[in-house]
Formats: structure tokens, sequence, C-alpha cells
């Protein structure tokens, strides 16, 4: 799993203690809970020496009703809007790093049957792959005068 996604899960779980499902929702879910489908991306505008990706994510909340779903999704929302959209990255240990995703927007929609959305993007930059040189050892230089 992306280590954004990993972290974004982390502080949801956090603000929502219930059953994560990442792989499939089952026929029988249990309520209330949350589902983390894998984010998808696209590529955005580089650099000279990083390329970026923009993900989009959508959870799904699972509750009671419609309107507690909802209600627990905007809560889910207000609280990482009031940290300026700022979520911590987490180690794959689960240890703070010092490092934030900064989120581009965040949505919440009602869905049907006691389900609601949160749906987040946000954007990341990676280095492109340097190719290794070997640096000079000995450089020799011969010249002649004209």
């Amino acid at each position: 799993m992306n280590p954004e996604v990993l972290s974004i899960r982390t502080s949801f779980y956090q603000l929502f203690p219930v059953k994560l499902y990442d792989e499939e929702v089952p026929e029988e879910l249990i309520v209330p809970s949350m589902y983390f489908p894998p984010a998808f991306s696209f590529d955005g505008p580089g650099t000279l020496s990083t390329f970026e990706k923009t993900y989009s994510l959508s959870v799904k909340l699972f509750h009671k009703s419609t309107l507690q779903a909802h209600a627990e999704a905007e809560r889910i929302a207000d609280a990482i809007r009031s940290r300026r959209l700022l979520v911590p990255i987490l180690s794959p240990k689960g240890v703070l790093t010092g490092e934030y995703v900064r989120l581009n927007r965040i949505e919440t929609r009602q869905g049907s049957n006691g389900m609601a959305l949160i749906v987040l993007t946000w954007d990341s930059r990676y280095y492109y792959e340097q190719e290794e040189f070997k640096p000079f050892t000995r450089v020799e230089v011969e010249s002649g005068v004209k």
C-alpha cells in the first residue's frame, strides 16, 4: 500500500476507530466500518528532475443510516481540514517520519443505504531514475601549438 494512503487510512482510523476493509467489502459487512480501495493516479506536470502524480481516493463509510454515515464523513473531513489538510506520513512500521502529505481537496458525498463517501485528492513528486556514471580518475590532455 502506498505510504500516503496508509497514513491517510491511519489518520481516519484514529478519528473513527471502526472495522477497516481494504480488499473487498463483504456481503455481510460490519456497521459502522470504512472501505479503502486502491487510490488511482494520473500524471501531471514535472520538472527537470521529478515527475508528478495526482492521486484520488474514494473512502466509503458505512453506518446505520445514510445521515449517520454522512455526519461521520463530515466530522472526519472537518478534522483533516482543521489541520490545514496536512496528514503526517508514517513509515511502514507506523512511526512518524516528520513529513506530511497535503491534500488538495477533500469532499464528502451522501451515498445510499447507510453509505457516504469521502473523496480525497493530492499530488506527489518522485525523482526520475538517474544513470550512474563512473567519475573520472585521470584526465590526459594533449595539445599542440599551431
